[in-house]
């Protein structure tokens, strides 16, 4: 019974309001067919000069992680310069929970050169308690340690179609990031904390002909990314790889079906944090981050999507995740598996912009919970 508490906390305990002004301009508008799902596009029925100017995402729920988490996002919405150009956003996120963790992030996205152009910033600052189970494939939920970190991070994202044909894309990425990790006092053998700076550069490409980053209904991604961290950036010399491919169809029932693959490497001097495995929001929900991890990691994904009306949407998803220290070993190692639901809240229809609260029963053994604004692949 208890578990069921925490699940109603998280789920209904997520509202989204947007500006007074968006909301008037909806008046004698039947909401329910404001958001319209056909086998190829979503359809926001407003008028042409209707704009949101914010949205506005209180939170307040249970994992275990956290405990009793609390806290809020605003997003505010930029006009664009051009007539159906992309719309710029601003995120704001703070959330505190009663374990004493703290964590701030400012997230600004922009577009140019007629929307050719895109560019994400996340500027964060994280005071944590993670658990630390070891590492490897194959963690014991009961047997782990916790330790303190102190993260000030800024990534930041730049993608382009310029010059090239609308199908491929190619950018760079930085991430510059400093931590202070201490390990509590444990039995448990636990690594180096490896502290310090943490810089890196890298390039991306792929083929993208997704119709929307935001809730993809076709298309197809295909992206692979390379950053280098170096002693000559920060106090760490070591590689991170990925391979990220999504393909995205609609199925009957106004629905939509969407598959991913993720395989990421970590080679070098790498901190134990930095490793490859699951990320427990958007890769393998519901777990803790690097819950297992090891220098290689492959993660499926699957999931069906469909939006009811008004502002609310769901689905349904089943994920499967597994570490090696090498491929063929990654290759021989078990499947970690997951099945799950998730509800959905509209924070601008018009953008095809939702949060997301998904519970997953993972390893068919415990449940995780997660919360994130977006989709999670």
């Amino acid at each position: 019974m208890r578990l069921w508490w925490k699940i109603v906390g998280l789920l209904c305990s997520v509202a989204s309001f947007a500006s007074a002004d968006a909301l008037d301009n909806l008046q004698g508008v039947p909401l329910v067919d404001t958001l319209l799902v056909d086998s190829s596009k979503i359809v926001a029925r407003q008028k042409a000069d209707d704009f949101q100017r914010f949205s506005l995402v209180p939170v307040l729920g249970y994992t275990e992680e956290t405990e009793v988490l609390y806290g809020a996002m605003v997003l505010f919405f930029i006009k664009p310069d051009e007539k159906d150009g992309k719309v710029p956003e601003i995120g704001l996120t703070a959330y505190g929970s009663s374990r004493g963790q703290w964590q701030f992030v400012l997230e600004p996205f922009f577009y140019l050169y007629h929307d050719l152009i895109s560019g994400w910033f996340a500027l964060k600052y994280q005071d944590w308690i993670t658990s630390y189970y070891g590492s490897g494939n194959d963690p014991d939920i009961n047997t782990f340690t916790n330790y303190d970190k102190e993260k000030f991070s800024l990534c930041s994202k730049f993608e382009s179609k310029a010059f090239v044909p609308d199908w491929f894309k190619y950018g760079m990425e930085v991430h510059i990031e400093h931590a202070k990790i201490q390990f509590r006092e444990s039995d448990m053998d636990f690594p180096d904390p490896q502290s310090g700076w943490r810089n890196g550069l890298g390039y991306l490409f792929g083929i993208d002909t997704r119709d929307n980053t935001n809730w993809t209904t076709h298309g197809f991604l295909a992206e692979w990314k390379q950053i280098f961290y170096a002693e000559a950036f920060g106090d760490y010399s070591f590689d991170m790889e990925s391979l990220d491919l999504r393909g995205y169809t609609p199925i009957p029932l106004q629905a939509t079906a969407a598959f991913g693959l993720l395989w990421q490497r970590a080679e070098g001097n790498v901190p134990f944090d930095m490793l490859a495995g699951p990320d427990g929001v958007q890769r393998f929900r519901g777990v803790e981050s690097l819950y297992f991890n090891d220098n290689q990691s492959l993660i499926l994904q699957s999931e069906i999507r469909k939006y009811f009306g008004w502002r609310l949407g769901g689905h349904v998803f089943f994920e499967g995740g597994k570490v090696g220290g090498y491929f063929s070993e990654l290759m021989r190692n078990d499947w970690h598996r997951a099945v799950g639901f998730g509800a959905l809240l509209g924070l601008n229809l018009k953008e095809r912009l939702f949060a997301r609260a998904d519970v997953s029963w993972v390893d068919f053994d415990h449940v995780g919970l997660s919360f994130y604004v977006r989709q999670a692949f």
